[in-house]
């Protein structure tokens, strides 16, 4: 159960509680990790690099993060 004015998402595998309002790219900043160097499936599906920040995390969500390394 989670706190009133909070979320709870399973993100990578791993439970986060997060305050209720909060975008994808709020998680991704607060994270550190940059959104254009990732790929995000919300739910199961892949969401559009360009609409992070409209995309606002809701009780139940499940989140994968794929980070891309690039290398030769």
């Amino acid at each position: 159960m989670t706190e009133p004015g909070t979320i709870s998402c399973l993100i990578n595998g791993k439970e986060f509680s997060l305050p209720e309002g909060t975008t994808l790219l709020d998680f991704l900043k607060m994270k550190s990790v940059s959104a254009g160097a990732v790929v995000v499936e919300r739910n199961k599906q892949v969401l559009p690099r360009g609409q992070y920040d409209g995309v606002v995390l809701i009780d139940g969500d499940t989140v994968e993060i794929i980070q891309i390394i690039g290398g030769g």
